[in-house]
């Protein structure tokens, strides 16, 4: 947008002509509210960032978050969840032997699950690597269609620079944000808490730069109590409520049609609340 009293400056023949701010009016943009996949906890074409300590089943809630989205099953709070695809990118756990075993433990519709197995190029394959595959992971994603939720863990993989420093990590997280909102669905990423941080704000605890907490929209924290109680709680939200939670347990139980194989699942418990 160019200002009246401002002239306009050409380039110099043998350069390019600078790039052009774009400015949008306010008064042509219509509001639009949050969609919502579970009401205050998963939004639509938002990054979400599941963390907490070893030992307190982040990946295994992903899984049962995916489960109920793609059985179309009630969330922890009783509300019915819209039915869609997932896909899922993990760098930490074996699809045959951790993640479809879980997923059927937790009564996922394996049909509309889809894991990322590998990227393909020029006939030579190799592993996914979010830090540079994303483009066309989302080409894959919108000939599927019907993406609800995608999973990326650990989310930090997604960081091919130094994950603590905020320049880096934001430059690294925008093209993740970017297919979340091209796709709308929700994008959830796993982390851990840093060694050395109990007793300060959860959401400061996340691994890495504080920039993968600032750039979720929502921030999920699991905790284990002395008691062995686990709680899954909101520790921040810039589009809702940002308290509560529920406790749950994990337990291992026998994977339904799959003889002699059992898994970890998620048993959800009271509401907390506070």
């Amino acid at each position: 947008m160019q200002l009246e009293h401002e002239p306009r400056r050409s380039a110099p023949p043998d350069q390019e002509p600078p790039a052009e701010v774009k400015l949008v009016r306010g008064d042509t943009i219509r509001p639009q509210s949050i969609s919502w996949l579970w009401d205050g906890w998963l939004a639509r074409g938002k990054l979400h960032v599941l963390a907490g300590a070893p030992g307190t089943g982040k990946s295994t809630i992903a899984f049962a978050l995916a489960a109920t989205i793609t059985a179309g099953r009630k969330w922890p709070d009783g509300s019915k969840a819209p039915r869609g695809n997932v896909l899922i990118w993990s760098g930490e756990d074996d699809p045959a032997d951790t993640i479809i075993p879980r997923l059927l433990a937790a009564g996922a519709d394996p049909h509309r699950v889809y894991i990322v197995s590998g990227t393909e190029h020029r006939g030579e394959h190799r592993p996914f690597d979010p830090s540079r595959d994303t483009d066309a992971l989302r080409h894959a994603a919108l000939q599927l269609g019907d993406v609800h939720l995608l999973i990326a863990d650990p989310i930090v993989s997604a960081v091919a620079g130094d994950s603590h420093k905020n320049t880096e990590v934001r430059r690294a997280l925008q093209p993740l944000v970017d297919l979340g909102a091209t796709l709308d669905c929700a994008v959830l990423g796993i982390s851990h808490f840093s060694k050395g941080t109990a007793g300060r704000d959860p959401t400061e605890r996340v691994t890495g730069s504080i920039a993968f907490a600032a750039l979720a929209r929502i921030v999920l924290a699991t905790a284990k109590g002395e008691d062995g109680c686990r709680v899954l709680a909101r520790t921040k939200s810039n589009i809702g409520p940002d308290a509560d939670g529920f406790q749950y347990s994990i337990a291992l139980v026998d994977v339904p049609t799959c003889s002699g194989i059992t898994a970890s699942c998620i048993e959800w418990g009271e509401i907390v609340t506070g």
